[in-house]
């Protein structure tokens, strides 16, 4: 492993090519879920890549019996997520809404499990995380130039990660909070491995995605930037290191920040975007209230708006929470809570399981850690916005149990050298 830590592309890309056909799938998808070059050039969108990749991976590891080897709660979570999801579809306002929409969950789903089975090595985690980070360092670092473009201004649209998931400076946002957090442990980690110009070249990821969070003008991904720093320092065994450590990051945001986002904050509960999501946040309150089992129905949110407050062209939740108790009831909201909480028990076994074999691996540790923090990080920022189903909470739910079997599968072996 040492000589991939050293992050010397000779050496990964030895690893690589002697990878099977399902690892570069795995790969090949989260670049085209990531970067997608069709429609950064259109002459490539012709086709939809990023779906027919996961339907050949799927015949692949289906055909090879791959899928099922790894256990874990969330496998049984997510699968109870989605029958939550199909219950609430048949009762639902709108049936004929929540089945359009039905194809989107299975998608996650399907990543979920092929990803938690393909990426099941230390190796093979190490690879498929610094692609992740290179896809988003391409759109940080897209996003700093621009705003260097804008003077280091407020720009009133906020800074973009280019077209698909992360085109809104909002969503664009919450990618450069879970790119911090994983970003500044992967940093953290393996920089013991690297010379001076190699860390000064991965301090670019952290740096950049703080700038990133700052310049999409969102103020929750802001909130959710200081929730992981927060999170991190409440964890830390070295409580005064952790607040001094905090105390410089928010000296150098709050330098950063350009004085018209300073005022938002300030204006934070009072002015029209606040007390528009205040509103929506009640009316979903008394959707909660009104159908408490199974919601208004998956993605009827819209159609409850105009059904039941008589209200068209309403906007949505902004509020993933409430996304989900809205349309799924307390059933749906109580399994996510569940896939929330084993979330972190799994980053925390991970952890364990390498306190007991007495041997360090600062690597699965620290991503552990990064896996947390991307997680509070969503929740924080999560709050003001509705991207439930957005990639975020379920590729890092996929992250968390592959991370969890590497580690497994990391100690196991030590305890075979051990024993031989």
């Amino acid at each position: 492993m040492n000589k991939l830590y050293a992050m010397r592309i000779s050496e990964i890309w030895n690893y690589v090519e002697k990878q099977d056909l399902l690892f570069w799938l795995i790969n090949l998808y989260l670049f085209f879920e990531y970067v997608r070059p069709q429609t950064l050039y259109r002459a490539l969108d012709i086709l939809p890549y990023a779906q027919i990749i996961i339907l050949l991976t799927l015949a692949l590891a289906t055909i090879r019996g791959t899928l099922g080897k790894v256990s874990n709660p969330l496998n049984k979570l997510i699968v109870l997520y989605f029958l939550v999801i199909l219950a609430s579809s048949v009762q639902a306002l709108s049936p004929e809404t929540s089945y359009s929409k039905l194809s989107e969950f299975i998608s996650w789903m399907i990543i979920y499990f092929l990803i938690v089975n393909i990426i099941n090595t230390e190796s093979r985690f190490l690879i498929f995380i610094l692609a992740f980070m290179i896809y988003s360092f391409k759109m940080s670092q897209f996003s700093f130039r621009n705003w260097i473009a804008s003077g280091f201004g407020f720009v009133g649209i906020g800074t973009g990660g280019g077209p698909g998931w992360f085109h809104n400076s909002g969503e664009f946002g919450i990618q450069m909070v879970i790119f911090f957090s994983f970003g500044a442990c992967f940093f953290w980690a393996l920089k013991k491995h690297w010379p001076r110009w190699k860390q000064a070249v991965f301090f670019l990821f952290p740096l950049t995605a703080l700038t990133g969070t700052v310049s999409s003008s969102s103020r929750g991904a802001v909130l959710g930037v200081a929730g992981v720093i927060a999170f991190w320092m409440l964890k830390s065994r070295y409580k005064i290191r952790g607040i001094l450590l905090a105390g410089v990051l928010a000296i150098i945001v709050f330098a950063i920040i350009p004085p018209e986002q300073k005022a938002r904050f300030e204006a934070m509960g009072n002015d029209d975007t606040s007390t528009s999501r205040i509103e929506y946040w009640k009316r979903g309150l008394e959707l909660i209230e009104r159908y408490p089992v199974l919601g208004v129905g998956h993605e009827n949110w819209l159609v409850a708006q105009e059904k039941v407050f008589g209200i068209e062209n309403s906007e949505i939740s902004h509020n993933i929470f409430i996304q989900c108790a809205a349309d799924l009831g307390y059933t749906g909201f109580s399994v996510l809570l569940l896939l929330i909480f084993f979330t972190f028990r799994n980053n925390y076994n991970v952890r364990r399981i390498i306190r007991d074999s007495r041997r360090d691996n600062d690597f699965l540790f620290f991503m552990s850690h990064a896996l947390d923090g991307a997680l509070v990080g969503y929740m924080v920022s999560g709050f003001f916005v509705t991207v439930l189903y957005y990639p975020y909470f379920w590729i890092n739910l996929a992250m968390t149990a592959s991370l969890r079997e590497a580690t497994r599968v990391w100690a196991s072996s030590n305890s075979t050298i051990q024993a031989s």
